[in-house]
């Protein structure tokens, strides 16, 4: 089986980008036209399965995992998050956003969030990247007083990022087929942003109904 009954759009941008305040949007304006979405979090349902599996008791925990761990539950945590989104979507016109990363900086270097085996089982019919601008990114950070983003404080590293996120896009994309989007967040227009993101994921569900 190459795709889900329903639409399965992964979701992804930098810290700061402003991915939540515009996937929230979007989702609104789906609901206005009967459309519904289940969004879903990747990290909680690795946390979820971690701690069926009795390795982490809170979801600071993980980081400190070991990455064979992380990667031998990567894939059932996806499972677990398809079976959610199945028993939510059953019989109704919708699609899953997945809130994730493709990739994860960490002090050996970049680490992707979505490997081959990740993505074998989440079946994306597309990845979206919101995207801005460097210092539209640092100016929201600074605004965002309830996170803190070091790692993520330079425009060089902003840049870099962005950069190699739509690389990692790309190679996903190759190996599921999957369209790849992106969408600019710019300062002040995020319902712009947002009606943009509805209509691409508008036309993936409409695209699977015709296919049914």
């Amino acid at each position: 089986m190459l795709r889900h009954p329903f639409p399965v759009a992964i979701v992804v941008g930098v810290p700061g980008v402003g991915k939540s305040t515009v996937v929230d949007l979007s989702v609104k304006i789906l609901s206005g036209r009967g459309l519904r979405t289940v969004v879903l979090n990747y990290g909680d349902y690795m946390f979820k399965r971690l701690s069926l599996v009795g390795v982490v008791r809170s979801r600071d925990e993980i980081r400190g995992l070991p990455i064979r761990i992380q990667v031998e539950n990567q894939a059932e945590a996806a499972r677990m998050m398809i079976r959610s989104a199945s028993e939510e979507l059953q019989g109704s016109k919708g699609l899953l956003i997945v809130d994730t990363h493709l990739l994860i900086r960490t002090p050996s270097g970049y680490w992707p969030g979505l490997p081959l085996h990740v993505a074998q089982e989440l079946k994306p019919d597309a990845i979206i990247l919101i995207e801005a601008s460097p210092e539209e990114i640092l100016s929201r950070q600074a605004r965002d007083k309830t996170r803190v983003r070091k790692d993520y404080a330079d425009p060089a590293i902003i840049e870099e990022m962005m950069r190699m996120n739509r690389i990692e896009a790309l190679v996903v994309a190759s190996f599921t087929g999957a369209t790849v989007n992106i969408v600019y967040n710019r300062e002040g227009e995020a319902e712009k942003a947002a009606r943009e993101l509805a209509s691409i994921l508008e036309n993936l569900i409409i695209e699977k109904m015709h296919h049914i």
